[in-house]
């Protein structure tokens, strides 16, 4: 047993090491782009769902006017808060006539909140490009330029960035290198942008597409009822055969505290496993493809040991690699098992508590968890 866990763990992640090393630079990365200006730019229209954003919303929208891209509108959606994020917003259109404010009062049925508001700010829009973004984004100020440009340059339909993890909350900077470093490798991100294969990602930081292409896709309403509506959105637009890449957004965009705390960490976890076929899932594999290499560290006969042993230098390679290309702390390959006990915890308590309620409650909103999806 110690032999075939050992076994299949160096398999695993000794082989995406390898397929990673040899073709990550094949993603690109947005700052190595050289911003280009035209006298026809094309209008941005930038949407941000705000529920309960008080902390970080201004900061956001502050940056996005600072932009160098002037042929920008920001359209801030009120998502039913119950914090100041109303009056920040008034403030914000009073200082801005670029900033647009909406508020939404109530939540259709079969909607997710953000999923709704982002639709909503859509509908008063009229740029011919719409960014969704989210309110705890920092823009670098030559960023929307830059991703103009490089939208141009290589024909797409359909941009994302992977950002950068900022502030000082440092475990959700380690989630966050687990999350991105499993796309970019197991994801395979070099094949997004190949036409004939089936890989996507969108990325709610920074989800940059065509109106025309929303529209085509079927806009927010075709997957209103998804938790992940980032990624949703992503694989509709490849689905449809529109042109689509993800690259680094690395010293461009970042992400301002992603998770203040393990309970917010562990509460994004609720909010994709919420089923208990799916948090059985989630443990196991776990435990056993991220957990078991440590403790086979030190137990079972030495040659076991040594699978283990070359399955931990795999992963702490993996995320070494990631982070160079990506921003990311280079260590933060050590925390791979604390991420692994986040995923275990906020999958097993997800389950519980939407069996126990009936439904899966994220940001104050308790959505039918028979219908949802993730």
């Amino acid at each position: 047993m110690y032999w075939i866990l050992g076994g299949i763990n160096l398999l695993m992640w000794g082989s995406i090491a390898i397929l990673f090393t040899c073709n990550v630079r094949k993603i690109g990365a947005l700052r190595y782009t050289e911003e280009k200006r035209g006298e026809d730019e094309p209008k941005i229209s930038v949407i941000i769902a705000a529920r309960n954003e008080e902390k970080a919303l201004e900061r956001c929208v502050e940056s996005l006017m600072n932009q160098t891209y002037s042929n920008v509108e920001v359209i801030v959606v009120n998502d039913r808060s119950s914090d100041s994020t109303g009056s920040i917003i008034n403030k914000l259109v009073k200082k801005y006539p670029r900033v647009k404010g909406i508020e939404v009062t109530g939540l259709p049925a079969k909607w997710m909140g953000k999923s709704h508001a982002l639709y909503q700010g859509t509908r008063q829009s009229n740029g011919e490009w719409i960014l969704f973004t989210d309110a705890d984004i920092l823009f670098e100020p030559r960023c929307i330029a830059k991703a103009v440009t490089y939208v141009h340059q290589h024909g797409l339909d359909h941009l994302t960035l992977i950002p950068d993890f900022a502030g000082n909350h440092i475990f959700s900077k380690w989630y966050a290198a687990f999350i991105f470093m499993s796309s970019s490798s197991f994801g395979q991100l070099w094949k997004v942008k190949n036409a004939k294969a089936q890989q996507s990602l969108g990325v709610g930081a920074f989800n940059l597409l065509k109106r025309e292409v929303y529209e085509y896709i079927g806009t927010h309403a075709a997957f209103s009822y998804v938790t992940t509506d980032d990624a949703a959105l992503g694989k509709k637009v490849k689905q449809a055969g529109f042109h689509q890449d993800a690259v680094y957004g690395t010293r461009m965009i970042a992400v301002w505290n992603w998770y203040e705390s393990v309970k917010q960490l562990i509460g994004s976890v609720e909010k994709s496993v919420f089923q208990y076929p799916n948090a059985i899932v989630t443990t196991v594999s776990c435990l056993l493809t991220m957990i078991y290499p440590w403790v086979g560290l030190f137990i079972g006969p030495v040659s076991a040991r040594f699978l283990c042993g070359v399955s931990v230098l795999s992963v702490l390679w993996l995320y070494y690699v990631y982070a160079k290309h990506s921003g990311s702390g280079p260590w933060y390959g050590i925390t791979h098992p604390i991420v692994a006990a986040f995923l275990i915890i906020g999958g097993l308590r997800g389950a519980y508590k939407a069996s126990r309620s009936g439904g899966m409650t994220w940001r104050g909103t308790t959505y039918d968890r028979d219908q949802l999806k993730a």
